[in-house]
């Protein structure tokens, strides 16, 4: 079973000389995991640092498991630049999965519950061989991974009206996953040349037939294998056989609405996967 590590702090990279966290009362945090799992929109949590944010998540996540249970997997956020750059920070950070969030290919996705809904192009890969914490190169990660799988993420920015989501309040709120939708996938082994193959990915994501944009591997930190690295070296997570990482998105956020038909189609290393569903009220 996944769970999280010790430390913390390690959650997001942060900057060299670190702060002094100040950290949100836990009963706060907890009231804030309780009122998502209810439907409602989250407060501020008063952080202004990323440390004070993984301090926030850790207590937020505890709320979250005693509704949902145990993670099965992390979602890494802000992988990309332009992400980094739009939220102030200096890396990506992580949040857990939970079972409840992941659906499967052609699944109806009701947005009843949600506040501020949206959907993107993402990619699940998933672990094989526990030797993946001790990986420190690419080739490494594909060898301890089993599966890429199409994977379109439905996260909810469902902060309170007018709070404006800022890297370490997204930290604190473990990059705000909800739901999404999980295809079939291939073992990493069978790609010809894997490390290739997934720097080489491309997406298209479309919704209603119509194309909403584009994406290829190298949006994910340059690599899609490089998140997992990074991931590895904050030691933050435990990863048994079977976790799933979400790497990233892969083209812009927009706005989930009932009534969408949403697919996604990626080629990797020459085959074709796929993941679709329809957006339901």
């Amino acid at each position: 079973m996944f769970r999280l590590a010790a430390s913390t702090a390690s959650l997001i990279a942060i900057v060299a000389a670190p702060a002094l966290a100040e950290c949100p009362p836990a009963d706060a945090m907890y009231a804030a995991a309780d009122a998502w799992i209810a439907g409602e929109r989250l407060p501020d949590p008063a952080v202004t640092t990323l440390e004070d944010g993984a301090c926030a998540y850790q207590h937020f996540r505890e709320g979250l498991e005693d509704p949902l249970g145990a993670p099965v997997g992390v979602k890494v956020g802000f992988t990309s630049k332009p992400a980094q750059q739009a939220f102030g920070v200096p890396g990506p950070v992580a949040g857990a999965l939970f079972a409840d969030m992941i659906l499967p290919d052609g699944a109806p996705v009701s947005l009843a519950g949600s506040r501020s809904p949206f959907y993107e192009a993402d990619l699940i890969v998933t672990v094989g061989d526990t030797a993946i914490a001790e990986a420190t190169t690419r080739d490494e990660v594909a060898a301890a991974l089993d599966e890429v799988r199409p994977f379109v993420e439905l996260p909810d920015l469902a902060l309170a009206e007018g709070l404006k989501p800022t890297g370490p309040i997204m930290a604190a709120y473990g990059v705000l996953p909800w739901r999404g939708v999980l295809g079939e996938g291939i073992k990493i082994a069978d790609l010809p040349d894997p490390v290739a193959d997934l720097g080489a990915l491309t997406v298209d994501l479309r919704a209603n037939g119509e194309s909403v944009g584009t994406g290829t591997g190298d949006m994910l930190l340059g690599h899609p294998l490089d998140v997992v690295l990074w991931l590895i070296q904050q030691g933050s997570y435990d990863m048994p056989a079977g976790t799933m990482i979400s790497l990233g998105s892969l083209g812009q956020l927009t706005p989930a609405t009932p009534g969408l038909q949403i697919s996604a189609d990626y080629m990797v290393g020459g085959q074709d996967l796929s993941v679709s569903f329809d957006l339901t009220e």
